[in-house]
């Protein structure tokens, strides 16, 4: 569409901007933004909106939004303060799930991302590094690569599933308490305050009971092999 001979095209039209000199942009100029405005809510006409620039002016850095997304995963990533690893396997991998737990929930939608763009370069250096100070202290090559693994899928399932979470806890919330009561009745003393817990409750200690359980069985399995 032209108006007195000017292109105004959607894609080419500038949105208001602060007066001042045009803000250069980069891949990692874009990356930045897209961690500001938060992984859950990042979109190239958002980010764009955020720079001050026309949306088809990313292209030319990003190539397409899982590029975008791909660039923000591995700024986040490699700009978060990782715990040092120090200390036995038991303290490592608690440290690393407690630091993996934070990092989800201060960038939401970021778990959701990966399903497209996958592990950055900096998660792939991270978790070779935690696995091969696992396999240090005494894991197998294998149950130290395991370990981690199951570790990051189980917060990253937690996390994933969070409104699915919230959706459960209305539903649960919206039941005439007679009907609520109906579903619990005659069940043995215990069990019904860990099914509350498991729908309700804040998940982390959720999160720690797994974790303390898989420990557990780490622990048995190396008692066998004679190197607990």
């Amino acid at each position: 569409m032209t108006v007195s001979g000017l292109d105004t095209s959607p894609e080419l039209v500038q949105p208001r901007r602060a007066s001042g000199p045009a803000r250069s942009l980069s891949l990692d100029i874009i990356a930045e933004a897209v961690v500001e405005i938060g992984f859950s809510e990042a979109s190239i006409t958002a980010v764009a909106k955020q720079l001050g620039v026309v949306h088809g002016a990313l292209y030319r850095y990003i190539g397409d939004r899982n590029g975008m997304m791909a660039a923000a995963v591995e700024k986040a990533t490699s700009e978060f303060s990782w715990p040092e690893l120090s200390g036995d396997w038991k303290a490592v991998l608690l440290d690393e799930s407690a630091a993996w737990w934070e990092f989800c929930g201060k960038h939401p939608g970021f778990v959701g991302e990966l399903a497209s763009v996958g592990m950055s370069p900096s998660m792939r250096r991270r978790t070779l590094e935690v696995s091969l100070h696992l396999h240090s202290c005494g894991l197998s090559a294998l149950d130290s690569i395991m370990a981690l693994d199951l570790v990051m899928d189980t917060i990253h399932d937690i996390f994933n599933r969070s409104k699915q979470r919230e959706r459960v806890i209305q539903q649960i919330l919206q039941l005439p308490q007679e009907e609520a009561a109906g579903y619990l009745d005659g069940l043995p003393d215990g069990i019904t305050e860990v099914i509350i817990n498991a729908l309700i409750g804040d998940p982390w200690p959720w999160f720690v009971n797994k974790l303390e359980l898989f420990i557990d069985g780490i622990e048995h399995r190396l008692s066998l092999a004679g190197t607990a």
